[in-house]
């Protein structure tokens, strides 16, 4: 495995199993007697952290929410789509699947029993993030004890059930289809970002023109060619992305070769099958598979990695001076959460 890629692997697992510790955890614990996060309906009570809020009084909470979109936001323009490729939910969870898939896949006469075990395995995931969910409206405790009991309400078994369903089902048939269809986020992520966002995106000036590569080639960074310019290596994009005017490209001697040996990798495991390298496309939600893929063909040729990374636009292209949008978003964050302080030590 490359250095990148198992940078990246590791960072996303530790992330993933911390927020499906916090998850799963969350609604055990207790403060002073109470659950330390408990949205209680029926009550109409809000229990955070030992303090319980009516809803009369559940506005400097309003402000905490308002403070986290702001926040995600000035995290969304400054450093890219981290939330999608790391924290969100949808993407936890189909990692978690996939990961499951592979453990499940044998060899041999066991090969037959994988599917059924995995479908197995992953409606108990399912089933336990439903009633945790759950958890955060009702004790869950009392849930899981009326559960083994056989004694639980028709509202909470159709919850439940209804959250179950719809974790086996989203991952398990929709995957990234959810994100580039139905997340709100996705959909407004463009108007967040601003030119100098960083963005998943491949290195033209080093990868073009692509080609085969001879066995023992050495990377363009370590030959004279070195990079190309802009306008060339945009050229030789456009044409190989539209082979039906362009033409076919010319044969390249191994001298003239980038290091894109046109494998095919990035393309191939792409979720929603975008071409990276024919530049960024704001359908991409930057889960980082073309750039594990891309280091991984790069470590076996001994060629520099990177070639697909998550990075700025250029200096060529992107825009200078001041940066509104990130003080904007700093700017709203702050004030929310001083009109939190101001709303929970005001008299009710």
């Amino acid at each position: 495995m490359s250095q990148g890629k198992r940078a990246r692997t590791a960072l996303r697992t530790a992330v993933a199993l911390a927020l499906l510790g916090a998850f799963h955890l969350l609604p055990w614990l207790q403060l002073n007697g109470q659950p330390a996060l408990l949205l209680d309906l029926s009550a109409r009570q809000f229990h955070l952290l030992g303090v319980t809020l009516q809803p009369e009084n559940a506005l400097p909470l309003l402000w905490l929410v308002a403070a986290g979109i702001a926040a995600l936001c000035l995290v969304t323009v400054l450093f890219g789509r981290l939330w999608c490729s790391h924290v969100c939910p949808q993407t936890v969870l189909t990692r978690v699947f996939r990961g499951l898939d592979r453990l499940t896949r044998f060899d041999g006469p066991a090969a037959r029993c994988g599917p059924a075990l995995r479908h197995a395995l992953w409606a108990i995931i399912a089933l336990w993030t439903g009633i945790s969910f759950i958890g955060y409206f009702s004790p869950i405790g009392d849930i899981l004890r009326d559960l083994l009991q056989l004694s639980l309400g028709p509202w909470e078994c159709f919850w439940i059930a209804f959250y179950a369903l719809a974790t086996w089902a989203n991952v398990l048939y929709l995957h990234e289809q959810v994100c580039t269809h139905l997340c709100p986020y996705s959909r407004v992520q463009h108007l967040i970002a601003d030119a100098r966002t960083p963005t998943v995106q491949y290195n033209a000036r080093r990868g073009e023109p692509r080609g085969k590569h001879e066995p023992g080639s050495i990377s363009a960074l370590h030959r004279t060619r070195g990079l190309l310019d802009p306008v060339t290596a945009s050229d030789y994009v456009f044409r190989a992305a539209h082979l039906a005017i362009a033409g076919a490209l010319p044969k390249f001697n191994a001298a003239h070769l980038g290091d894109c040996t046109d494998c095919g990798a990035c393309l191939s495991v792409c979720p929603i099958g975008l071409d990276i390298r024919n530049g960024h496309s704001s359908s991409c939600i930057e889960c980082g598979a073309c750039e594990d893929a891309c280091d991984e063909n790069m470590a076996s040729r001994h060629f520099p990695e990177g070639l697909i990374q998550r990075a700025p636009p250029a200096l060529e292209e992107a825009a200078t001076g001041l940066r509104l949008k990130p003080l904007l978003f700093g700017a709203l964050m702050l004030v929310a959460l001083v009109l939190m302080i101001v709303t929970a030590g005001a008299p009710q």
